[in-house]
């Protein structure tokens, strides 16, 4: 995905594969990986074809549809998207994926569609041109047309599609003409013909046929550094959005690290690679179900051990967004301890860098500052009662802990900072 590694200057990505990214990394909303978004994108683009649409458009409608629901952070939200043809809640994802591509400036040209991607065909506003009217539209029909494929497909193969073509679009047809345009439904009933098209949207095919479509098109772009942090600020916004008991955290832990590696005097690129890490440390708690994160007593051992995956799951989304930098490994061994009580890898002593130490001891500070389901906010002097035990246990860098028991007022203000 990466051209040149240059992270005082800049970055070359491929728009697509990032895209694509962040879309695997939502499908873990769906807990079992439905790979939705995925599937979506490649349905926009298959029926864009049909349509007669050019070859830029197709990937605009490829890349839309991929990220059309990055509002989605939530199981609970997930389900209903799932169960229901039309959901009163939907408007609400919409709203916060199209605040969330617009904060990322390659994205912004989709916040419109993702915006409006729940609007019935007849209810889409006035003030959206043609154009933007079909491509939001073909987003919903998508969208749709994969949860009824879904549906069929919890009690049938995969092979059985084949001949329930015309099951599976009688389902949509009732709503052509309000919920959906006649001609993008149109679009759909040529394409479903193609014994292809349903078999390149099971998941041994589906990334393959991404790639291969993606390659038609040249979708480098050269990043700033300020463009790196909002991907990064997006995903965590993403991140943060699942739960309210983890909301801002991913910020607050990278504001924190920021600040403490400026109190070490860490040179700038450093500096500037950590707080990356510390944005996105947590980003495979999108697989995490709503109730574990949000459970107000203790967490039973099954769920104590789903919870363990989250720090692998954050390394294989990071390794993809960001490659050749330590990023990614820095983030996913965030829960190791000193003493070698931690997870996924249960690392000690020497094993453990520098960087993620830092990151290690801002996490644990910025998670007992924050109000969480099973207590309070914690007050300075008690996080740092908490924080000498574990370093009393060998827990915790013990030079970091001293350097943040002397700065304690300060970054406790800025771990509890909101907005």
């Amino acid at each position: 995905m990466e051209k040149n590694s240059a992270p005082l200057g800049g970055l070359s990505i491929d728009l697509g594969r990032v895209a694509h990214t962040v879309t695997k990394a939502l499908d873990y909303v769906g807990v079992d990986d439905k790979s939705h978004g995925r599937r979506v994108g490649l349905v926009c683009h298959r029926i864009s074809h049909y349509l007669g649409w050019d070859r830029q458009t197709r990937h605009f409608m490829l890349i839309a549809g991929m990220i059309h629901d990055c509002g989605v952070s939530s199981t609970a939200t997930h389900q209903k998207l799932i169960d229901e043809m039309e959901w009163v809640g939907a408007d609400d994802h919409c709203l916060r994926g199209a605040a969330f591509s617009r904060s990322f400036a390659p994205f912004a040209p989709y916040s419109t569609v993702i915006r409006h991607h729940h609007d019935r065909w007849i209810n889409l506003p006035d003030h959206l041109d043609a154009q933007t009217k079909e491509f939001t539209n073909l987003v919903f029909l998508a969208d749709r047309f994969d949860v009824v494929r879904a549906g069929f497909l919890a009690d049938h193969q995969n092979f059985e599609v084949l001949r329930a073509r015309d099951q599976l679009t009688g389902l949509l047809a009732p709503h052509v003409g309000t919920l959906f345009s006649p001609r993008l439904f149109a679009g759909l009933l040529e394409a479903v013909q193609k014994h292809a098209f349903w078999m390149e949207l099971e998941d041994e095919f589906l990334d393959g046929a991404i790639f291969e479509t993606l390659a038609y098109w040249d979708h480098w772009i050269d990043l700033g550094f300020d463009d790196i942090i909002a991907l990064g600020e997006m995903v965590s916004h993403i991140v943060d959005a699942k739960s309210p008991f983890t909301h801002y955290h991913s910020l607050r832990v990278a504001d924190l690290t920021h600040a403490l590696t400026g109190l070490l005097n860490y040179p700038p690129q450093q500096r500037q690679l950590l707080r990356m890490a510390a944005l996105l440390h947590d980003v495979g708690k999108l697989r995490t179900p709503d109730e574990i994160l949000e459970k107000p007593g203790a967490l039973s051992e099954s769920e104590h051990d789903l919870m363990l995956r989250h720090p692998l799951d954050s390394k294989v989304v990071l390794t993809a967004l960001f490659p050749n930098t330590p990023i990614a490994n820095w983030a996913a061994h965030h829960h190791e301890k000193l003493n070698g009580s931690g997870y996924p890898y249960g690392w000690s002593g020497d094993q453990i860098d520098a960087e993620t130490r830092v990151l290690t001891i801002c996490d644990i500070f910025q998670a007992l500052c924050q109000k969480r389901p099973y207590r309070p906010r914690l007050p300075v002097e008690e996080v740092i009662k908490i924080m000498s035990r574990m370093q009393d246990n060998g827990e915790i860098d013990a030079d970091l802990f001293a350097l943040v028991l002397s700065h304690r007022d300060v970054l406790y203000q800025i771990a509890i900072r909101e907005g």
